[in-house]
């Protein structure tokens, strides 16, 4: 994708952002963008009256238009509203803490356009934590603090493994020769993960047995 500077007078806050920062957040990142410069570009979308909503990167914004940035690095991206959602959902997991209930709200609105599998395709969410994300806001305030902390043990978690090329070979040839038929967990729809936890049963099965 081609990056643009586009002059910040240009740029707006998404109205549905559910993602905030804390104090001492703002002021690490106003550091580190003061120090470094604005080295992560934003991602933007074009509107109908010739602005650019920002689906990544609201709190950078905030932080140049107090330094006054005059342009910033962009790539532009062509969404519907639902698609605009779901990226930002995707790009801001690991920016800030969202806003529990603005968040359900954002992923009700979402599902309303995608399918559950479009949504699971690409957040990093299992079927049972995003049926109790969407369930806040719906009941009181003590039902919908359960349901937050149901929707956060239930996602899904990630692993990071260091590999050679070789050695990835080896595991990618293994995950791929799992048979989706034997997947015994259907609450996870990312079928790697699936795979490689058959895998790891049936070696502590093995092992078990001996």
């Amino acid at each position: 994708m081609k990056v643009i500077e586009i002059p910040v007078a240009e740029l707006r806050e998404a109205p549905w952002n559910p993602n905030a920062m804390d104090p001492h957040m703002a002021y690490r990142l106003t550091a580190s963008i003061t120090r470094f410069g604005l080295v992560e570009n934003l991602v933007v979308r074009s509107m109908p009256d010739g602005t650019k909503q920002v689906l990544s990167g609201n709190q950078r914004l905030q932080v140049i238009k107090d330094l006054e940035y005059e342009k910033a690095p962009c790539v532009i991206v062509e969404l519907d509203d639902a698609n605009a959602m779901l990226m930002a959902q995707a790009l801001n997991q690991i920016q800030g803490e969202d806003d529990p209930g603005l968040r359900a709200e954002l992923m009700r609105s979402v599902l309303t356009s995608l399918s559950e599998e479009d949504v699971l395709a690409i957040l990093p969410e299992s079927t049972d934590s995003l049926q109790e994300l969407c369930s806040i806001g719906q009941g009181d305030m003590a039902i919908g603090l359960t349901a937050w902390n149901k929707a956060q043990s239930a996602r899904l978690q990630h692993m990071t493994f260091q590999l050679t090329k070789s050695q990835r070979k080896v595991v990618e040839q293994a995950l791929g020769r799992v048979p989706e038929n034997s997947f015994t967990d259907t609450g996870n729809p990312n079928k790697r993960g699936l795979a490689l936890f058959e895998l790891c049963k049936t070696f502590l099965k093995e092992g078990n047995d001996e």
